[in-house]
């Protein structure tokens, strides 16, 4: 195993503070038959991405479904096999480790899944749940490894007597609590949270996120965080990333992303996201894109996004474009900035007219 010395990042403030995670150029293929007796075909699932997060840092990686998320995170930990790129944890290039020595370093690195339902053993108590990377890794059993998991549950807001329960006698938020307890057990560095507060309701994703916060105040964690609600992206990121199609479109600090986007696919994906005040949220204008994402097996020349976009020139259906830097932060792929630097105030995209239903015009007999 090799380790390098440990590079640093720009941290939200814009300040230099090591960075804990450095991906670069990450690429994940998959394999897929799309018809019966055919020959498979290969799909890039992430393209090239590029990202660092600094210690204590929560880095957001928001898109549709299907742009490939998700299987970033699964590429970091080496959960699936990486077509290229590297990832570097704290100097350590894991994608080069072997199976031994990427055990070892598994200790520093933890997934939150997103279903609590189906990332516990069912058949196992939450004590054994819990305590098995204790076990595998730190070699305790008997009296010390059940103190360690009941100061584990008490970390997450949970009885120690729960330790003898099994999953289904939790619900959605307490089993994911749970989860948390499993994947802070070894004081790792990296967490991903694969959208870890999706699936469930809006009071427990609150103290959920309360939670993921108050625990990464007290162990310095940085957050690779995986979501689609932008509402809750904003309230815990630092840094936001977009994807589309398995490319990083956009990355930034939270409150420039938010305030001034700068591509195309992040204003209208802000534009989808509800305002919590019921008059903006009649009046405002909502940006429709047309179609669905391409096929990721046949993805379009050029830019990912030009097949969508409202703002789609010649140069797009012909070339990549190049990153430019943001003021404010961060950088963007889009060929409106070629020669002109991007704004600090909304990209000026042409909103559809069409309206857009709300809860509050759909009738009782309707629902």
């Amino acid at each position: 195993m090799t380790t390098d010395a440990i590079a640093t990042t720009a941290g939200a403030d814009g300040g230099l503070v090591p960075a804990v995670l450095e991906v670069d150029q990450l690429t994940v293929t998959f394999k897929i038959r799309t018809r019966p007796f055919r020959p498979k075909q290969q799909v890039t699932a992430v393209n090239q991405a590029t990202f660092s997060i600094a210690r204590g840092e929560t880095l957001s990686l928001v898109g549709e479904s299907g742009s490939g998320k998700s299987s970033t995170g699964r590429g970091i930990l080496r959960l699936v096999p990486l077509a290229g790129g590297s990832v570097r944890l704290s100097g350590v290039d894991v994608s080069q480790l072997s199976t031994a020595e990427l055990r070892k370093q598994r200790r520093h690195m933890q997934m939150i899944f997103q279903d609590p339902y189906s990332s516990l053993d069912p058949s196992a108590q939450v004590r054994d749940s819990i305590g098995e990377p204790l076990k595998v890794h730190e070699h305790l059993g008997g009296q010390q490894l059940t103190a360690r998991v009941a100061e584990l549950l008490d970390r997450v807001g949970l009885p120690a007597h729960y330790m003898s329960r099994y999953p289904y006698e939790f619900s959605g938020g307490q089993r994911q609590r749970v989860a948390i307890a499993r994947a802070i057990a070894l004081q790792p560095r990296l967490v991903i949270c694969d959208e870890a507060v999706s699936a469930l309701d809006v009071s427990t994703q609150n103290q959920v996120i309360n939670l993921l916060e108050k625990l990464q105040d007290e162990e310095g964690l940085s957050y690779l965080f995986i979501a689609h609600d932008l509402g809750v992206v904003r309230h815990i990121s630092d840094r936001v990333a977009v994807m589309y199609l398995g490319r990083i479109v956009e990355v930034g600090p939270a409150e420039r992303v938010f305030e001034s986007p700068a591509h195309p696919y992040t204003v209208a994906l802000l534009s989808a996201s509800p305002v919590p005040n019921p008059v903006i949220q009649r009046t405002r204008k909502r940006i429709i894109l047309a179609g669905d994402l391409p096929d990721p097996s046949d993805p379009p020349s050029g830019c990912p996004f030009t097949t969508r976009c409202p703002e789609v020139m010649e140069i797009c259906t012909q070339v990549m474009p190049p990153a430019v830097e943001v003021a404010g932060g961060g950088h963007v792929l889009c060929h409106l900035y070629d020669h002109v630097p991007p704004p600090v105030t909304p990209v000026a995209i042409r909103p559809t007219e069409q309206p857009v239903m709300h809860l509050d015009a759909v009738s009782p007999a309707e629902t």
